[in-house]
């Protein structure tokens, strides 16, 4: 069985109605992109990284703690409230410590 989230199942609606013709004109995605070094939530993995720039229509975000970076539609972006801050602060302190044990 399938776990999806209720991104998962807005993003699948989206898709459905746009294929169907429902859609006449999607919400443009933010204009201006945010300062570099920026956190932010991609909304569609549900994860924190640092704003590093623009790659062609798509934001490049890094994990706190190093890492590789990914790309996502600016659309899937909002600004990380605190608690995300936290908590993607604390995941890649744990991250570093562990790679200092071994």
């Amino acid at each position: 069985m399938t776990h999806r989230t209720e991104a998962d199942r807005s993003r699948r609606r989206t898709l459905h109605d746009a294929a169907a013709g429902l859609l006449t004109s999607p919400e443009p995605p933010p204009t201006n992109p945010p300062v570099l070094g920026t956190l932010l939530r991609d909304t569609a993995r549900d994860l924190v990284g640092e704003f590093r720039g623009v790659t062609n229509d798509r934001w490049t975000l890094r994990p706190l703690g190093g890492g590789p970076s990914w790309t996502v539609s600016p659309e899937h972006t909002e600004t990380a409230d605190i608690g995300a801050r936290l908590r993607a602060r604390t995941q890649a302190d744990e991250t570093v410590r562990r790679a200092h044990r071994r």
